[in-house]
């Protein structure tokens, strides 16, 4: 068996559980009657110290008492006894335990306190717990649901781990109802023990789980996140939805699960670099996992739709073009393969439109045949693919006057959809529908067979957009063979504002253009340094420790004769008198990036990329990445840029040089992990001069 806690926890042959009653509105007793009547093959103990038979089962006074070591124990019970339950169930031998109690680190110092003392019986005894401060666990394909909310639905392959109980149990019946079927789900609540990657790693090697959600509030030991995520994605579809990246997020989460969260650049950059597809949310989290479960991704962008309603159709067509995916008007040819099954009004280009053709052997089979085999089409979207839905309210109307029974009148509507169910795995191309109709034999068909059914045709176009996002993302893990150990230490830097020459020395050291320039300290060797390098000439005083030389009046830029840099410095000898200045090249180019390096708890050194220039702070145009960046990586980053027609050919201008671009952010993750004393670098500008980017200042701080 695997090492992994969660190995037992999620497939316990015994339980005992501790803080039930027989008062059903208590969440104890809640979570017994769902082990009792859910299906669970197992044995459930009960402990407590006063009753003496709880839901008709006898009840142990202490886990002294209880007839065997259960494989797992859950606490329900008060906060204040929690500690000491533990360290009895670990004294008796229990070594795995959920802990639903709340009151902890949630709460403040004292709460802290509490669960320092719970985790420290815990190690005393070798206990692994999931908790405190969650709502439980569910493993349906065994019927263990130790959650508040009974499990009906049948057993399914979307895994799920939760910083919030809510997201596991109450969102039970809504899941049903939208078709999306757990094959797992945990709640990982403060996760003092077992934590958001323990759960990954589980869910990771368990067949039944197709696809794994994620609902985070905060990730505590990034870089273990990141390279599990990395292993785990080409294999296994990840969809996250991160709430900490806001501001009243992040303060959410704190008092919610204790979570800290981190910017929200910072983690679209991290799911990019761990191959996650991100969620805005909770709709789309479900769906799209539930989508990646049951669907191949395609081998490309080029989607057929296909309807019997315009105004779908027209959404679906402009969310499609939006969005970044294609929908290319079909061939000639393909459109005459087609034809014979639409009605001579009907559109067969690409939407193929039926105009509302109830006849279900067109719609059904014949034309998703012909689409499916084509190799003009990556993926197929369908509307509106009801009929007994529509047939039930056209018996409201005329069924009763009638006298036809609802049974009868309906039978003629339903689809044969078997043929339609074969063709996404016969063809390897994904099936995604939205339906307005809920109650409808097609429509729980599909949900039943796992075709992703969405409320709306904008909603069918971003579950497919997320197919694509993992085929890319799995792509990119899987085709690049990169080289992730972290680089060794080099000797420590001094501490302090490293000056400007100092810096763009150490980044030259490690591959990053820099300008032409010299170091000077007398006004002659300033006037010698200018005529070597040609005028234009920039002059910087580079006192000690000052980072911010422009608001200290010492640059001064484009100095074309001998009397503007004898003018200038003048102005320096002045604003710091007696610093050594530098005289550069002034770089010739329009266009301007920022590269940098901070230092995130938990990720460690995390290399940005942003548009630079006048409006860099007002734009906010970043992508990040934590270092070591592989080459897919940061040529990604590029990509992932808003504005990044700017560094393409515009205007006459050539395209940025990428793959420079991509080895100057590898070079200063490497810089930033030979070097943990360096708290940031920040080569502002990087102006691309005839597409070739060069640091033309920079700025290092060492801690």
């Amino acid at each position: 068996m695997s090492s992994n806690p969660l190995s037992v926890i999620m497939h316990p042959r015994s339980i005992v559980v501790a803080g039930a009653s027989n008062n059903m509105m208590k969440m104890g007793a809640m979570h017994a009657m769902n082990l009792l009547y859910g299906g669970f093959r197992g044995d459930v103990l009960f402990l407590h110290p006063s009753e003496k038979n709880l839901l008709g089962r006898r009840a142990y006074a202490s886990a002294a008492e209880l007839p065997y070591v259960p494989d797992l124990a859950l606490l329900v019970t008060p906060t204040r006894v929690t500690p000491g339950l533990m360290d009895e169930l670990g004294a008796r031998g229990v070594r795995h335990a959920i802990v639903v109690t709340a009151g902890f680190r949630e709460m403040g110092p004292a709460g802290a306190q509490l669960e320092a003392e719970l985790l420290a019986a815990a190690q005393r005894h070798g206990i692994r717990f999931v908790g405190p401060n969650c709502i439980g666990a569910l493993n349906t394909h065994i019927g263990f649901n130790c959650t508040m909310i009974p499990y009906t639905d049948k057993p399914g392959r979307v895994g799920l781990i939760s910083q919030s109980g809510t997201y596991v149990a109450q969102t039970i019946p809504y899941l049903r109802e939208v078709g999306v079927r757990y094959s797992q789900a945990i709640s990982v609540g403060n996760a003092a023990n077992i934590d958001l990657v323990d759960c990954l790693e589980h869910l990771a090697d368990d067949p039944e789980t197709h696809a794994i959600a994620m609902y985070i509030e905060g990730v505590r030991d990034g870089r273990r996140f990141l390279a599990a995520a990395r292993r785990i994605a080409p294999k296994k579809p990840l969809v996250a939805l991160y709430v900490g990246g806001s501001a009243a997020g992040a303060r959410s989460s704190l008092s919610h699960t204790g979570s800290l969260g981190r910017p929200d650049t910072l983690m679209d950059g991290i799911f990019a670099q761990a191959g996650i597809v991100r969620a805005t949310t909770v709709d789309e989290m479900f769906g799209w996992a539930n989508a990646l479960a049951n669907m191949p991704a395609p081998q490309g962008r080029r989607v057929a739709v296909l309807t019997h309603s315009g105004g779908p159709a027209t959404s679906m067509a402009d969310a499609i073009e939006r969005i970044g995916l294609e929908m290319p008007e079909f061939s000639p040819p393909l459109q005459a393969k087609i034809r014979p099954f639409v009605a001579p009004t009907a559109s067969a280009k690409n939407p193929v439109d039926l105009t509302f053709d109830l006849g279900n052997e067109g719609f059904t089979k014949r034309i998703p045949e012909v689409l499916f085999a084509s190799d003009e089409v990556d993926a197929v979207l369908i509307h509106g693919m009801f009929d007994t839905g529509f047939a039930l309210e056209v018996h409201k109307l005329v069924g009763g006057p009638a006298g036809v029974p609802e049974e009868d009148f309906v039978k003629p509507f339903m689809y044969d959809l078997e043929p339609l169910l074969q063709m996404p795995g016969n063809s390897g191309k994904p099936l995604v529908a939205s339906n307005f109709l809920r109650v409808d034999h097609a429509a729980e068909t599909f949900r039943d067979r796992g075709v992703p059914l969405f409320r709306t045709p904008e909603a069918a176009v971003r579950g497919l957009h997320a197919l694509v996002q993992y085929g890319r993302l799995r792509e990119r893990l899987s085709g690049a063979v990169e080289e992730h150990a972290e680089a060794p230490q080099g000797p420590r830097l001094e501490s302090g504002v490293m000056n400007e020459f100092a810096a763009k020395r150490l980044l030259a050291a490690h591959g990053v253009p820099t300008a032409n320039e010299r170091l000077v300290e007398t006004l002659d060797d300033a006037l010698a340094a200018a005529a070597a390098i040609g005028f234009p000439v920039a002059l910087k005083g580079l006192p000690a420790g000052v980072a911010h030389k422009t608001e200290a009046g010492l640059v001064h830029l484009n100095l074309r004769n001998k009397s503007g840099l004898q003018a200038a410095w003048k102005k320096i000898e002045k604003a710091a008198p007696g610093c050594p200045r530098l005289v550069a090249e002034m770089l010739a180019g329009s266009r301007e990036l920022v590269v940098g390096m901070t230092r995130f708890p938990g990720f460690g050194p995390c290399v940005m990329l942003g548009v630079g220039g006048l409006f860099t702070e007002t734009i906010r145009d970043t992508a990040f990445r934590a270092a070591p960046v592989g080459l897919a990586d940061a040529l990604s980053m590029l990509e992932s840029l808003r504005l990044k027609k700017l560094y393409g050919p515009v205007r006459g201008l050539p395209p940025v040089d990428a793959e420079l671009l991509a080895r100057i952010i590898q070079a200063v993750g490497k810089l930033a992990l030979a070097h943990p004393e360096i708290a940031e670098i920040d080569i502002n500008p990087l102006i691309v001069v005839d597409g070739r980017p060069v640091a033309a200042d920079a700025l290092i701080v060492v801690e």
